[in-house]
């Protein structure tokens, strides 16, 4: 058995302004991120074995900063969602300039798929690929994927059985450890939005 740890990159100043930034590649903005917070959250439930990175720089310098002693792997399939089209706009503004289109994607659940962007099944079998691709020759190690909030979302929607709709989606903290366990059955929920102290 392995237990894999979910964690969000630290903030950047599209998060700040609230911009949707798929796979743009927005750095870290390392004024807003106090790593020591983070440190303490996960020894409380490492040690971890290995960190394993999405390859956008937010995610990279997340881990670098988290754990400067240890190698990063980084995974491509852990990219946050394309955003095609959307992507620098902020859901304000796409709900004025394209009245309906936000609500017409999100009644379509796992379908979801901006204009010229990725669907949320593609992100989903992606990022078990990468689970799986970490942890098939691992058994007994405590692995942490640094990722994104989008990528998080999908996963715990899938492993709850939720249809990711409107008022039927799982509750994903922004600023949280989400914990799995990954054995013979495969993938399930340890606990989720285990938050800094």
């Amino acid at each position: 058995m392995n237990v894999i740890g979910l964690l969000r990159h630290g903030p950047t100043s599209w998060n700040r302004d609230k911009r949707i930034q798929g796979i743009r590649d927005i750095p870290l903005d390392r004024a807003a991120f106090e790593p020591a917070p983070w440190r303490e959250l996960l020894l409380a439930h490492g040690p971890w074995d290995l960190v394993v990175t999405s390859p956008l720089s937010r995610a990279c310098e997340t881990a670098r900063l988290l754990f400067p002693d240890l190698p990063l792997n980084i995974s491509d399939y852990l990219r946050e969602q394309d955003w095609g089209e959307w992507t620098g706009l902020t859901i304000l503004e796409l709900r004025r300039d394209f009245p309906g289109s936000v609500e017409a994607q999100e009644d379509l659940g796992w379908d979801f798929t901006p204009p010229r962007g990725e669907s949320r099944r593609s992100v989903l079998a992606r990022a078990l690929r990468a689970m799986d691709d970490v942890t098939r020759r691992r058994d007994g190690e405590r692995i942490l994927f640094v990722t994104h909030l989008g990528v998080i979302k999908i996963v715990l929607n899938h492993l709850q059985g939720r249809p990711f709709l409107p008022g039927n989606s799982a509750r994903v903290a922004k600023r949280a450890l989400h914990l799995l366990r990954q054995d013979n059955s495969g993938l399930s929920i340890l606990q989720t939005n285990v938050k800094r102290p």
